[in-house]
């Protein structure tokens, strides 16, 4: 499967080996350390989509349960666990449900 490395309007899911390579490429990643059995992951969703549609952020997700190495690497103890990579480099973790307009902020605090 070929990554997309530009922005995209969409939540990407990654696995393990894909993480630096996105990330790299992208001046401000939103990350999403998530379970399929999180309901608060779930709920998650639509704000991850919305970000994704209309921020700079690329928004990704991970499956900690698939990536446990990349989960441990991050400190993604506990699910959802939000990590923000600005130039490639990790700059904030969040834990648990956050609200859009918190993670908006977030975004544009690293965003230039």
């Amino acid at each position: 499967m070929a990554i997309q490395t530009a922005k995209t309007d969409s939540v990407v899911s990654l696995g393990d080996d894909d993480l630096e390579t996105v990330v790299g490429d992208s001046h401000v990643a939103l990350v999403e350390f998530y379970t399929e059995w999180c309901d608060t992951c779930k709920r998650m969703e639509p704000t991850l989509e919305a970000l994704a549609a209309d921020t700079e952020a690329t928004v990704l997700t991970i499956d900690i349960e698939s990536n446990l190495e990349t989960a441990v690497e991050f400190g993604a103890q506990s699910t959802p666990t939000f990590v923000l990579f600005a130039d490639g480099q990790p700059v904030k973790q969040l834990r648990g449900g956050q609200n859009e307009q918190a993670l908006r902020d977030l975004i544009a605090r690293y965003r230039d």
